[in-house]
């Protein structure tokens, strides 16, 4: 049985501000929060070589990607340790080309072809670098870490 009704009024959905940049859509609810732009800070760095590379802007096309691939389900498999397999020029292009200078190909670029990959005895984790430009891996993973996987006992593991 019911006892009461609740007061609808005061329960309106709380009115969010929304802001865009670069054509992304943002909406806040906290009416305490500083204007995007103030948020997005040092971050618009980024976002705008990403999304202003040329005049043309960014365009984002609706839809799926499905790929079927006629492979062995191992190298599918693998795919969830890491990203060795995947030659920088081609999966991950969009990016690598977001960094360049207008005035670059991908041409003047020498990405790293060697690494080892890596995978934890336990719940199906992993990682992989390249460990063919030492500089690379020390910018990206540290000396700590970079000496662990090429000169300790880790490495000799792997090898």
């Amino acid at each position: 049985r019911i006892l009461r009704v609740p007061e609808k009024e005061g329960m309106e959905p709380a009115e969010g501000r929304v802001e865009t940049y670069k054509g992304l859509i943002f909406a806040n609810w906290d009416e305490n929060a500083v204007d995007l732009d103030t948020y997005l800070g040092e971050a618009k760095f980024y976002m705008d070589h990403m999304l202003d590379r040329t005049e043309a802007g960014t365009e984002a096309i609706p839809g799926v990607q499905k790929w079927v691939i006629p492979c062995n389900w191992k190298f599918a498999a693998e795919q969830f340790c890491s990203d060795m397999y995947h030659a920088g020029t081609t999966s991950h292009l969009s990016g690598i080309l977001a960094g360049l200078p207008e005035d670059h190909e991908m041409a003047d670029l020498a990405p790293p072809t060697v690494g080892k990959q890596y995978r934890a005895s336990w719940g199906g984790h992993g990682s992989g670098f390249y460990v063919g430009d030492p500089i690379l891996m020390l910018a990206i993973m540290g000396p700590k870490v970079t000496s662990y996987w090429t000169e300790g006992p880790a490495s000799e593991k792997a090898a």
